[in-house]
């Protein structure tokens, strides 16, 4: 009677203790896993969000660098002129010199005339120009200017640099408001990409930002063509391109995806999820230790408890079978 007592209670007793760590212990931990992920998606849309304003900032500078050569008088009456103008190379070399930023530049005018900076050569005609799909659609659109990653062949220029460029393109307009000309400004993409790059390498989890560009294509920092491994960007590739940014849950982190300024190209960040993988793989070993630990110290307690409670009991019930035994 008092075994069977005994192992009920225990029974009971370890079953409620039981329960009561697991639940306990996952929901402590399913608690921290979510703030921790909402934190880091705060975190990481912050210190992104900043950076893709720092980044917009700079192609703006950049814009208004070129706007003064298309604002420029001498420029403006060449674009028309049958006469090929000299002083208009050394105001774009000028340009250059005067920038870190600005690689090259090139001037188109209605006229026919090509100028261009002294470091590029053998250019595409007025005639030519129009042959190229990306110059001619935005030549028929409603566009002012545009921002755009350029594949080497599709440069205005002879180039033997397997590497994309990224290009401004502006219409150049007249006194008349009336389109003169069109200019093309190669600026430095790893300068636009580091805007993307955080001081702290742990942020990113050391995964390398991309560019996803207008031709489905995806472009590293170095402007270099390639097909990272990670399954994750076959999934950013099917995104809405036309959406200023996308947020994007992964098995391997969050993805992040900013429109850049005036341009269908985007810049595609993996905020990985593996720094806070491991930190929870932690906290669940620790909890299933600390749970272990709980039960252990419960069933002794339990076996103390029940001894000191049967114990007594059972010595009563043999001193009061004594007399009936007689």
């Amino acid at each position: 009677m008092f075994r069977a007592l005994d192992k009920k209670m225990k029974a009971i007793l370890l079953s409620f203790i039981l329960v009561y760590v697991i639940l306990s212990s996952v929901l402590v931990f399913r608690t921290i896993e979510n703030r921790s992920s909402e934190m880091q998606r705060q975190l990481s849309l912050q210190y992104t969000g900043q950076q893709h304003k720092n980044a917009q900032l700079f192609m703006k500078w950049m814009e208004e660098m070129a706007n003064l050569v298309t604002s420029n008088s001498a420029v403006q009456d060449s674009l028309s002129s049958n006469e090929y103008d000299n002083t208009i190379p050394p105001i774009l070399d000028g340009m250059i010199s005067s920038n870190l930023y600005i690689l090259d530049m090139v001037i188109y005018g209605n006229g026919g005339n090509v100028y261009a900076s002294s470091n590029v050569s053998a250019n595409l005609s007025l005639s030519e120009l129009d042959e190229v799909s990306e110059y001619a659609e935005f030549l028929d659109s409603d566009l002012t200017s545009e921002w755009t990653v350029q594949a080497p062949g599709s440069l205005v220029y002879k180039n033997t640099d397997p590497r994309r460029k990224l290009l401004y393109i502006a219409k150049i307009a007249d006194k008349k408001k009336q389109t003169a000309g069109l200019l093309l400004m190669t600026v430095d993409l790893k300068k636009m990409n580091s805007f993307y790059h955080a001081d702290d390498p742990d942020l990113y989890g050391r995964h390398p930002t991309f560019i996803l560009t207008h031709d489905h294509s995806i472009v590293n920092a170095s402007g270099l063509q390639q097909e990272p491994s990670s399954p994750v960007w076959e999934t950013l590739r099917q995104s809405s391109p036309g959406e200023e940014m996308e947020i994007r849950q992964t098995e391997d982190g969050i993805a992040l995806l900013y429109r850049l300024y005036h341009s269908e190209d985007r810049m595609a960040i993996l905020i990985s999820g593996d720094a806070i993988k491991s930190e929870l793989r932690l906290l669940r070993n620790t909890l299933i230790a600390v749970g272990v630990f709980i039960l252990i110290l419960f069933f002794v307690l339990i076996q103390w408890l029940s001894r000191s409670i049967l114990d007594p009991l059972k010595e009563l019930y043999k001193k009061m079978r004594k007399p009936h035994e007689i």
